[in-house]
């Protein structure tokens, strides 16, 4: 296998949906308690040398991908 072809990723010539750069992450419980989200929400969940991250499927269902660091590495999650 040859690897990533990133211009076959490309819904089209235009980037019509753009990926969310994750900067930082906040405790679920202090997310829904701000009323961004709601506890029926349902979560795509990372895990990276047992450190988890959480996605709302709302959002990842707009932007299909979210890129950022977890435990000291780059990632990338496509949904």
């Amino acid at each position: 296998m040859k690897g990533l072809d990133v211009r076959k990723a490309r819904l089209s010539r235009k980037n019509l949906f753009p990926p969310m750069q994750v900067k930082g992450s906040l405790p679920l419980r202090d997310v829904v308690r701000s009323g961004r989200m709601h506890r029926k929400d349902e979560l795509l969940v990372v895990e990276r040398n047992g450190v988890p991250l959480a996605f709302s499927v709302y959002q990842m269902a707009y932007h299909h991908i979210a890129q950022g660091e977890l435990a000291g590495h780059p990632y990338l999650v496509a949904y």
